[in-house]
């Protein structure tokens, strides 16, 4: 059975309207996750799950293939929900459409232990966190037990030293690490997720996947390096803009 990668790309954003659309190294901000999603070695299908034209044709002038979804949808997970309907497939990757830098390398490895572990019923990234990243609400923050399954998530100081909060240190030490939000789902655990509403936690933290975790589904940490950078400003946009054109 095959491995879907499912893009959801919505064109309204709180913080940069039409982002997707806004242009990157010579190309829309949406082709380039389908192009490394294209480029990893273990993705059969690329899919754009989107509720706007003009991002449906950037998405299939870089490859993907383009499911036209419902403005009115609640969350990405539902895009990539509508997307997939009657699809059969053995991983479906969720990849952020402003995740321009995403490692093909990193979609792989999370593939790999997928299939490595068939107790998991999700599979997702997180990379050491950096400067006062551990304090930062926009950053999202996951720890995890021995084996590398994620106990929580937040938006909060989590896994911190007690001393180190105590003593109020400017840069507490924590066992934390930074989420990056590609998700790898198996059928059965994204339509137990899909079946079911939002969860207090999800409700009060505004993520997600701590509705999964309520839910008792196992979600899998794989580690990474360091974090791709993604875009939420446009002060975001800039700074890759700089280091596309220094490459």
């Amino acid at each position: 059975m095959i491995v879907i990668a499912a893009i959801p790309a919505r064109y309204a954003a709180a913080r940069l309207p039409g982002k997707l659309l806004a242009e990157l190294g010579g190309m829309p901000l949406i082709a380039h996750p389908v192009r490394r999603a294209l480029q990893a070695r273990l993705i059969d299908t690329v899919l754009v799950a989107t509720d706007h034209e003009g991002i449906g044709a950037a998405a299939r002038a870089a490859g993907a293939e383009v499911v036209m979804t419902d403005p009115a949808l609640a969350s990405g997970s539902d895009r990539i929900g509508v997307a997939l309907a009657g699809r059969s497939f053995r991983l479906a990757l969720n990849i952020q459409g402003d995740e321009p830098e995403i490692d093909p390398a990193d979609l792989d490895a999370l593939i790999v232990a997928m299939d490595a572990t068939p107790s998991a019923d999700i599979g997702t990234l997180a990379a050491p966190l950096a400067g006062d990243e551990l304090s930062d609400p926009h950053c999202v923050k996951v720890v995890t037990d021995g084996a590398g399954r994620a106990l929580y998530f937040s938006r909060a100081r989590i896994g911190a030293d007690r001393q180190d909060l105590i003593d109020s240190a400017p840069r507490p030490r924590s066992a934390a690490r930074r989420h990056v939000g590609v998700y790898a789902y198996r059928p059965a655990a994204l339509a137990t997720f899909l079946a079911a509403p939002p969860s207090p936690l999800e409700q009060a933290e505004r993520l997600e996947q701590l509705r999964a975790l309520e839910l008792g589904l196992t979600i899998l940490v794989i580690d990474l390096d360091a974090a791709p950078r993604g875009i939420d400003t446009a002060a975001d946009l800039e700074a890759a803009r700089r280091r596309f054109g220094a490459k």
